[in-house]
């Protein structure tokens, strides 16, 4: 296997560039052990850039990405061990205090998952898609009826979101550190077309403008 063009060409440019305007904190960063000042999980969507959003610098961010920014139920046995070791690398080793779940708009996944909800008719011969998006049962069992069809994926999208935050408590050592005030769990959701952010808030979504 050869390696792309794109992949020399981008690769030659930052180390050119990027990378020698931050050489001094590439150098440092590699004789400590990191401290990041939180861990995000969102989506494997290419269209999020959660460094860029957020302004993040060498070290900032310890990120996990899977389809649909799941974090599992501890009753999904076969479903969560990916996430939760990250998460428990970052809460017991890294001691990171704020964890973010960021999902996002016209997020595939998600959209999939409706649709094989909905119908089953619509089910794809995905082995492993299929399994993973299970997880998202109790979200669509949550979707009102009263809603335009994209509204219903808008609200399953951020429903997701909620249930990922409540499927965080199941874990004793995530719920002892929430209680402990020792982390902050945060959710938020990303409009692609519009930069717009919102965050949970009492339950609701509400502009971070």
């Amino acid at each position: 296997m050869e390696i792309p063009k794109f992949l020399i060409e981008r690769y030659q440019f930052w180390k050119k560039n990027t990378f020698e305007d931050y050489k001094k904190i590439y150098e440092q960063a590699s004789k400590t052990q990191q401290k990041p000042i939180a861990m995000i999980i969102t989506c494997c969507d290419s269209r999020i850039l959660e460094n860029s959003m957020f302004g993040g610098n060498v070290g900032d961010y310890f990120i996990h990405r899977n389809i649909a920014n799941i974090v599992p139920s501890k009753n999904d046995k076969d479903q969560n061990i990916q996430t939760l070791s990250a998460i428990e690398y970052a809460l017991k080793v890294l001691k990171i205090q704020n964890l973010i779940i960021l999902g996002h708009s016209n997020c595939g996944g998600v959209e999939y998952s409706y649709k094989k909800l909905l119908d089953k008719k619509n089910i794809n011969d995905f082995e492993y898609i299929n399994e993973w998006t299970s997880c998202l049962q109790n979200s669509y069992n949550n979707i009102p009826n009263d809603l335009l069809e994209t509204e219903k994926i808008t609200f399953f999208e951020q429903e997701n979101i909620k249930q990922s935050i409540k499927n965080l408590r199941e874990y004793d050592f995530i719920d002892k550190l929430i209680n402990e005030n020792k982390l902050n769990v945060v959710g938020l959701w990303y409009q692609i077309n519009s930069g717009l952010i919102k965050f949970l808030d009492n339950n609701s979504f509400i502009d971070l403008d």
